[in-house]
């Protein structure tokens, strides 16, 4: 799969991929040759997974639409890509970026498990609070709090001055 490919299939407007009209010697029977442009043909590709992300089958294969916006854009596949603002069906190009594994982390919502329902921040006992990050491989502990707005609000800096521009807060 090149940029090439990607071009002749997809038309991009505004993060959304189109299904561009096919031309009849990319099929085996006339049928399918009209069948396919007057189902496809001008209309969004593909549709949302049970993860959030846009997929799309090309050829009986499955690709994740921010990869082929990607690739429509850039020419190449990235190890890993990232949307800034978090939102999995926004595949603009303005919000991908290529990330590598613990930036794509950094820039991760936070675990819906946890009681305190603040990245970083764990309730230990009744009124006692901690605060710890991960960068670089390693966990990082930022002490024991009273209040879990001061335990956010050590998170929150720390993640600032560690993550840079990939830090999520929410």
């Amino acid at each position: 799969m090149d940029k090439d490919f990607v071009r002749r299939l997809f038309i991009y407007k505004r993060g959304v991929l189109f299904w561009r009209d096919r031309p009849p010697e990319d099929f085996k029977r006339v049928n399918a040759y009209k069948m396919w442009n007057k189902r496809y043909a001008n209309r969004p590709a593909g549709s949302v997974n049970s993860r959030g992300y846009v997929r799309i089958a090309i050829y009986k294969k499955y690709y994740f639409a921010h990869r082929l916006v990607w690739l429509y854009h850039h020419g190449v596949f990235p190890e890993m890509l990232d949307h800034k603002n978090g939102k999995k069906t926004d595949n603009r190009i303005s919000n991908l970026r290529a990330v590598i594994c613990s930036q794509n982390l950094w820039n991760a919502k936070r675990y819906s498990h946890t009681k305190s329902n603040i990245k970083g921040v764990y309730e230990r006992k009744k009124g006692v609070y901690e605060a710890h990050i991960c960068a670089n491989g390693k966990r990082t502990y930022l002490g024991r709090f009273t209040s879990k707005k001061a335990a956010a609000g050590a998170v929150r800096a720390a993640r600032k001055s560690l993550h840079g521009e990939y830090a999520r807060h929410g």
